[in-house]
């Protein structure tokens, strides 16, 4: 069988609507390329960004496959470079064993394209993807997941993992409608708080990135081992105003600005693990190592004007992880992953020196997109 990986054009927008038909009659269709061929670059408002779509054929010109790739200034190590973040693989090998090789060719190909590769998000250790890329040696990492219940009602009455079964959810509905379980819940994380002496910040909410937000980048950027560069274009990119579901907030010193934080109201496709709760995602922030303690502070306090039930977030810096255990928040298992190519995770060994000081979050990889489920 022959098969090659080519640039998505409009001559192969019916094809791929057939092979969404073959995938979705075999009951494994989670998710679907776009239908009508991307123009080059459609999002051009951060510059360096470039997207790259391509679709795998078969000696028939039928659509056996797809990935895109989007390609970004990172920050490695004190330097800016370019790096592939490798997204939305989809084969026809999940349905019939006769397309096993997509797979591996379509990450084959993306090598080639960019060898300083990144797969982020994933669902967890146990998806094909995952597996795959950990077969041909790749690095694979946690993006650690905390949680905070602000109303400890809604949480007994949704989350998942604690409604498992018939008695569970007898024993978490009478917590629940007695009111006891929000008080257990409240008090048990203000005796795990660290109660901390941190800087006297003002607040303002985030109203636009601009300047400001190139200067609290270029302070701080040198804490990190690797991450997107985070400056006023990427940030206006990837955290559009226009949508009122993104909201932040700016720490000032003086009256100026020298740290934020980004937070997003979720809407989840998959309602097993939270339920009906209203979930605020911290999804991102930069600072100095200081002022993060005030940040996760900021962000609870703006889900609670939101009346949010939960704050959840996934970050792997160790000043972001810290400061969210010290504010109280719990660790609970993370199906988000940060996978690194053999070429990218080489810039980056030792490993156990500079995991700590990788700056990823779910404002990176599909993150903001799996938060943001709409209906089609």
């Amino acid at each position: 069988m022959s098969l090659r990986v080519v640039l998505y054009t409009p001559a192969h927008e019916p094809a791929v609507r057939v092979f969404h038909e073959r995938l979705q009659s075999a009951g494994v269709l989670l998710f679907t390329m776009q239908e009508t061929a991307p123009a080059p670059n459609p999002n051009q408002a951060a510059p360096g960004i470039e997207f790259r779509h391509f679709v795998v054929l078969d000696e028939k010109d039928e659509v056996r496959g797809g990935y895109f790739m989007r390609i970004q200034p990172c920050w490695i190590r004190g330097e800016v470079q370019a790096v592939g973040h490798y997204t939305a693989p989809l084969s026809e090998g999940v349905a019939d064993r006769r397309y096993t090789a997509v797979g591996p060719l379509m990450l084959a190909h993306a090598l080639e394209e960019q060898p300083s590769l990144f797969a982020m998000g994933m669902g967890g250790r146990d998806r094909p993807l995952p597996r795959m890329l950990q077969a041909m040696g790749w690095s694979i990492l946690d993006t650690p997941f905390h949680f905070l219940v602000l109303r400890g009602k809604e949480f007994l009455r949704n989350a998942g993992a604690l409604r498992a079964s018939t008695a569970r959810r007898l024993v978490t509905d009478a917590l629940a409608f007695s009111g006891l379980g929000h008080l257990a819940i409240q008090a048990t994380q203000a005796v795990r708080a660290r109660r901390r002496t941190a800087p006297l910040y003002d607040q303002q909410p985030i109203a636009c990135f601009s300047g400001w937000a190139d200067r609290i980048w270029l302070a701080n950027a040198a804490a990190y081992s690797f991450s997107a560069v985070r400056n006023a274009d990427y940030l206006r990119f990837i955290y559009p105003t226009h949508d009122p579901s993104f909201y932040g907030a700016q720490l000032l010193d003086q009256g100026m600005p020298v740290a934020w934080v980004e937070m997003l109201d979720c809407r989840f496709r998959d309602r097993s693990y939270f339920g009906e709760m209203h979930v605020a995602a911290l999804v991102d922030g930069v600072g100095p190592a200081a002022a993060i303690p005030s940040l996760v502070r900021a962000a609870v306090e703006a889900a609670r004007r939101r009346h949010a039930d939960i704050v959840i977030s996934n970050q792997m810096h160790r000043d972001w992880t810290s400061a969210l255990v010290s504010a109280g928040f719990w660790q609970g298992p993370s199906n988000y992953l940060l996978a690194l190519s053999k070429p990218l995770a080489k810039q980056l060994e030792p490993l156990d020196e500079t995991v700590p000081r990788i700056h990823f979050n779910r404002g990176d990889g599909d993150g903001r997109v799996n938060l943001l489920y709409t209906e089609s």
